[in-house]
């Protein structure tokens, strides 16, 4: 029977001092003659205390949540984490708009003066430089004893006169050997300082060697000169070729 009360009742310290205290009550005037209060479980044996504790009972419902708390204080920061893989690409994204006209920079230093050029060719030909061209002449048949004249102009004018020299289909053929020094070609015409060279590519008449005629000398003129052709007999005539001149 004891047992079971006692697993039904549970002992606080509150009701073990309630319970000494009558006992010391009940016992009569021995402990009441030496007056023992007990005030404190202090005051009783730790295995009497033992004796009379009795089993936790089971835990109770759990209380409503309290109210939340003031936050705390933030924490110091963490170290850092090492760096992640490289993620992929992304896509292209769209074309921005058109920026501001931005202002305009400052003025660069002037920068030094460069070397002094080659003066072009302006008024006449330099002395050593050639100068070249082509001529041509044709006519219908022509009645005996004729002249046909056939003019060279130079596009820019010569300084000085010079020497000319007429060469024949033949002898410009041969022009690598010519005396005179007028040895280019119909495709590559040259002339030495201070000489006129003509050369005949194609020749389709009968006539004696041209003449070449500006004046008594037969010298070129400073802005070109005259070829004349002396036909002895009614034909035609057709011809053409290349010139080069050098400034002497």
């Amino acid at each position: 029977m004891f047992s079971a009360i006692r697993r039904r009742v549970r002992f606080s310290p509150a009701m073990v001092i309630a319970g000494l205290a009558l006992v010391f009550a009940m016992s009569g005037g021995a402990y009441a003659a030496k007056k023992y209060l007990i005030t404190s479980t202090k005051q009783i044996s730790p295995s009497v205390l033992k004796a009379l504790q009795g089993k936790a009972g089971k835990a109770g419902a759990a209380g409503a949540a309290g109210a939340q708390g003031a936050q705390g204080p933030a924490g110091p920061a963490g170290p850092g984490g090492s760096g992640g893989a490289k993620g992929e690409s992304g896509p292209a994204g769209a074309k921005g708009e058109k920026g501001a006209t931005g202002a305009a920079g400052a003025k660069g230093a002037t920068g030094t003066t460069g070397a002094t050029g080659r003066t072009g060719f302006t008024k006449t030909l330099p002395k050593g430089e050639t100068e070249t061209g082509v001529w041509s002449v044709s006519t219908a048949e022509l009645p005996a004893v004729s002249e046909v004249y056939a003019p060279i102009s130079f596009a820019i004018p010569l300084e000085k006169k010079g020497e000319i020299v007429f060469l024949d289909q033949e002898e410009t053929e041969s022009s690598a050997t010519n005396a005179s020094g007028c040895t280019g070609t119909v495709e590559h015409p040259t002339a030495p300082e201070g000489m006129l060279c003509i050369y005949t590519a194609e020749q389709q008449a009968k006539f004696v060697k041209p003449e070449v005629r500006f004046n008594a000398e037969e010298e070129y003129e400073p802005t070109g000169t005259l070829v004349r052709f002396f036909v002895p007999e009614p034909y035609a005539i057709h011809e053409n070729g290349s010139f080069a001149v050098t400034a002497g």
